[in-house]
């Protein structure tokens, strides 16, 4: 991040961040929906159609498993960019109260209603079972997320009260990145001596991805008080791409030869040359994906139409409220005759739109839009 000298004032709102959270959102839906047809790493509400260990079940798994595995990383990053400006207009208590307010409320909103709904609705033909059942054993699911980047949060009000920043910071260069990198690998592989990333329990608050988001999100923190935009010469971005294909492939042929031994568990966990190694490039890519994806949309896409401004506006909603639409959506499509791997295409495509649409017509409600 070193090629980025010019110094800026706090990072202001954008348009290329709209499509950032577009992009980013997208894929987490059609991962889920991968999770219901064709990918059997992780469960989702309905799965009753769920085809797995197949030649074309595992060619979408692997990509998915990636996507799940790294695609929020640039999340955490911006989270941390635009908090510096939102602590610096607020103070750390103000900030810390809009927080608990904005992700707040909406986490409560799901875990008290759309995920036992998501169930209640998914598992209507397997299970015998009320709304009010599935509310008493409801958890987190995919708004993990939201709870990670709650407690980064508080941790950075609580840090700037204690500590306020009197001078810019240094900018961070390839030895802070190294650093991030081997911190996620280091702390993630000691979290997975006791959690690993496909466990579900404390409420499935995913713990084993912490380390990640805590990571990043910091990183995000350091790059805005350094004045950072966005921005990276075409040089530092196309070798953290380089970095980035280079990784992630050796990460799906590291997952793909322990998945065909059947010893993939000693991936995700324990402690041995496989976790090792998956824990190392779990950590090189975590940096270079989330860094290389901000400054590649950022570079790419400065500017958008109307159309991606408002899905831009509901993305938050639209994340927040995808598993009972795209469980609506599969629940339409159950009577039609396709096979998994085709009905798995065919309800992305319908699915990502109408999730979107919802978002955004969600923030269009009185109150609401303050919300989400």
């Amino acid at each position: 991040m070193r090629s980025t000298e010019v110094t800026v004032d706090a990072p202001q709102r954008e348009q290329w961040v709209d499509t950032l959270r577009v992009v980013l959102i997208t894929g987490v839906i059609v991962v889920h929906t991968a999770t219901g047809y064709v990918a059997d790493f992780a469960g989702f509400y309905y799965d009753d159609e769920l085809v797995a260990n197949t030649a074309v079940s595992i060619a979408f798994a692997l990509p998915a498993l990636l996507g799940g595995i790294f695609g929020l990383g640039p999340l955490f990053v911006l989270a941390g960019w635009f908090s510096v400006s939102s602590l610096t207009r607020r103070g750390p208590s103000g900030f810390a109260g809009s927080r608990l307010l904005r992700l707040g409320v909406p986490l409560l909103f799901f875990v008290l209603v759309v995920n036992p709904l998501a169930d209640y609705l998914g598992n209507q033909w397997d299970e015998d079972d009320t709304f009010l059942g599935y509310l008493a054993v409801t958890e987190f699911s995919v708004m993990w997320f939201v709870v990670a980047l709650l407690a980064c949060s508080m941790g950075y009000a609580a840090l700037r009260s204690a500590r306020p920043l009197t001078r810019p910071r240094r900018r961070p260069g390839r030895r802070s990145l190294v650093v991030a990198a081997s911190v996620i690998g280091l702390g993630s592989l000691a979290v997975w001596q006791v959690t690993t990333l496909l466990d579900t329990h404390l409420l499935n608050v995913r713990v084993s991805a912490w380390t990640q988001a805590a990571v990043l999100f910091a990183l995000g923190v350091v790059a805005a008080e350094a004045g950072w935009d966005g921005r990276l010469s075409r040089d530092a971005e196309r070798r953290l791409g380089q970095v980035t294909t280079v990784g992630g492939a050796l990460t799906l042929l590291l997952v793909a030869y322990q998945g065909a031994r059947d010893e993939l568990d000693a991936v995700l966990g324990g402690l041995n040359w496989a976790s090792a190694s998956f824990a190392a490039l779990y950590g090189v890519v975590s940096v270079s994906f989330s860094l290389w994806c901000l400054a590649w949309v950022r570079r790419r896409w400065p500017t958008h139409g109307p159309l991606m401004a408002r899905a831009g506006r509901g993305s938050y909603a639209t994340y927040v409220l995808h598993p009972v639409v795209l469980v609506s959506v599969m629940l339409a499509f159950r009577v039609l005759p396709l096979g998994p791997e085709i009905k798995f295409l065919a309800v992305a495509v319908v699915a990502v739109p109408a999730c979107f649409a919802v978002g955004y017509a969600v923030t269009r409600l009185p109150g609401v839009g303050r919300l989400v």
